[in-house]
């Protein structure tokens, strides 16, 4: 799962903090135990206001679409007891908000993400930069949200 912290200022963005939390256990009540602790981890060494993320979507295979399902709403759950609201924003959202287009590939997703934080090297895995999109997506959004 990746997650991606940034602090805007103006109109500026500035990269604080990202990653990705790896499940080796694919035992998904394991999971569900462990993250809040690797989250709280996160969360705590820094100053977050609001929390935003992908919305569910749809994939050919049930079996995965069911345990990510699931795994979400472990995750709201926990993210709402913390926060008093959670923003989502689904993957054509954040593809046109970051590209310009609903259509945007994972690469320009990240290519646009690198250029809009600032960041000189790499950001891989795809799911940080993925979680940054969201960040930013919520940050061009945000002043219109109540």
């Amino acid at each position: 799962m990746g997650f991606g912290i940034i602090e805007k200022i103006g109109n500026r963005l500035t990269l604080i903090d990202a990653g990705v939390i790896k499940f080796r256990d694919r035992d998904l009540q394991n999971i569900l135990r462990r993250f809040p602790e690797e989250l709280n981890s996160i969360l705590e060494s820094n100053e977050i206001e609001s929390v935003a993320v992908e919305s569910l979507f749809f994939s050919k295979n049930p079996q995965s679409v069911l345990k990510l399902a699931q795994f979400r709403g472990a995750l709201l759950h926990y993210l709402l007891n913390r926060f008093e609201r959670v923003f989502e924003y689904s993957p054509l959202e954040i593809k046109e908000s970051l590209t310009g287009t609903g259509r945007g590939t994972k690469e320009q997703v990240n290519f646009m993400v690198k250029k809009l934080l600032g960041v000189r090297g790499e950001i891989k895995p795809l799911d940080i930069s993925d979680a940054l999109a969201v960040a930013i997506t919520h940050s061009q959004r945000a002043n219109y949200l109540n």
